[in-house]
């Protein structure tokens, strides 16, 4: 529903659904489905465009006011919003202080990496602790909150020659992921924020090296991609007890319980793993209850994993993790992202049995464990 109160009254903040009409939402797939990936990041750098805290996101236009700004893009003459999306897709300089979009990522490693970006190239050299990673849970949000910046170019691609193109470059193994709003979105206990500088002092590195690397912080969109070959070129390395536990006391330690789990996955995923690693599985096991699994409501994740290794990655660690604690997969085992794509990914699932022993050496954790793995 477009309209977001009854009798067409005007919502108490000033978020602005994306509202397309009949013809438009049949372009828009994932869109008419309502289907969105659970876990979104942003990152906040000192000269960032608008306002971002944990209560509130305001895009520019929000922020300042301009009142001949905020309407949907859908509602505009489409010229005018195919140019208004492909400077804000393309970052135009001179428009920020004018744009209603704001934009998110279900990459990760994009996000990072754009942080070390904005860190090495802002002007003054912001620190590390001055730019922010922010990630929300975006279950809850009304319909029309957030759409896939692949559909809405498709949508207006006709009316401009350079969005057309820039569609097409994103097309291929440049696709990070990206999602806009409009407006002003209130994420209040919806989201949670930590520095860079907080997750490089607790082993961010550690777990992927290149990330670490200084030579390619003046890089962004071609250092990801650089950074995505070892899913295409390298064999998995070998999953140490070590990696998990920092994966996990990272998640834990800048996130918070209700994160811990997907973003320790997350940050596993930041590089290949093995199909069903016992070691992962064994971490988790030792870490997480059966009731903290079962509470997240990980069977009906969604995750956008086309073109995002980091993500298909994400998805199958997940289900690992869900499978072995629930003896059942998530519905990524038919991923929507996936089928709408035409490009189903094969899965291949395991039975995980694991008799652990966990124990505790100081603030050292180790696993002992047997385990059988059957796949199917």
């Amino acid at each position: 529903m477009c309209s977001s109160s009854p009798n067409n009254q005007p919502l108490a903040s000033a978020q602005t659904l994306f509202c397309p009409n009949v013809v438009q939402k049949e372009q828009m797939p994932l869109f008419k489905g309502n289907q969105v990936p659970r876990y979104l990041f942003r990152i906040v750098a000192p000269q960032s465009a608008g306002s971002t805290t944990t209560s509130k996101v305001k895009s520019p236009a929000t922020t300042n006011s301009d009142i001949d700004r905020l309407e949907d893009l859908f509602q505009l003459d489409p010229i005018i919003a195919a140019d208004r999306l492909n400077q804000h897709i393309r970052w135009t300089s001179g428009h920020e202080q004018r744009c209603n979009l704001m934009s998110w990522t279900s990459s990760l490693l994009f996000a990072l990496q754009y942080g070390l970006y904005r860190h090495s190239m802002d002007r003054g050299e912001p620190h590390l602790e001055e730019i922010s990673l922010f990630i929300i849970d975006t279950r809850g949000f009304p319909e029309g909150t957030f759409v896939k910046d692949l559909e809405i170019m498709k949508v207006f691609e006709a009316y401009h020659d350079s969005l057309k193109k820039f569609r097409k470059l994103r097309g291929g193994e440049n696709y990070f992921g990206e999602y806009l709003t409009q407006g002003e979105l209130d994420i209040e206990g919806r989201c949670v924020k930590v520095s860079l500088q907080r997750m490089i002092d607790l082993g961010l590195f550690e777990l992927h090296s290149g990330l670490g690397n200084r030579d390619g912080w003046n890089r962004w969109a071609s250092r990801v991609t650089e950074l995505r070959l070892d899913f295409q070129t390298g064999s998995p390395n070998p999953t140490t007890r070590s990696v998990v536990r920092k994966a996990i006391t990272l998640a834990q330690s800048c996130f918070g319980d209700r994160w811990a789990v997907p973003l320790a996955a997350m940050l596993l995923a930041l590089q290949p793993r093995e199909q069903n690693d016992a070691i992962i599985i064994a971490g988790f096991y030792a870490m997480f209850s059966s009731e903290e699994i079962a509470g997240l409501s990980l069977k009906d994740i969604e995750i956008d994993d086309v073109r995002l290794p980091e993500g298909e990655q994400f998805a199958r660690l997940i289900n690992s993790i869900h499978r072995a604690f629930t003896d059942t997969d998530t519905d990524l085992v038919l991923n929507s992202f996936t089928r709408l794509d035409g490009n189903v990914i094969n899965i291949r699932h395991a039975t995980t049995t694991l008799d652990f022993g966990l124990v505790l050496r100081g603030d050292e954790r180790s696993f002992n464990h047997t385990e059988s793995v059957l796949h199917q």
